[in-house]
């Protein structure tokens, strides 16, 4: 299963969207994505559109310096 790394600290919440999208678009399905955030308002986003496409929000964690750390998995 592949796996990919996206880090979206710095971005709105609508370029960490698309960010994702096209990442997840590039994989097959069953493969993760994972995510580096440092705006818990970017997750929400990210997680409703994770859940419309049909993946699955796999994991979520805040780090130690108070970011975030996300896994999505690319549904079909």
């Amino acid at each position: 299963m592949a796996s990919v790394h996206i880090d979206v600290s710095g971005l709105t919440c609508s370029d960490a969207v698309v960010r994702l999208h096209k990442t997840l678009t590039r994989l097959k399905e069953g493969a993760v994505v994972h995510i580096t955030a440092d705006d818990w308002a970017v997750l929400v986003d990210l997680k409703k559109y994770a859940a419309r496409g049909g993946h699955a929000w796999v994991s979520e964690r805040k780090d130690a310096s108070g970011g975030y750390e996300v896994e999505v998995e690319r549904g079909a």
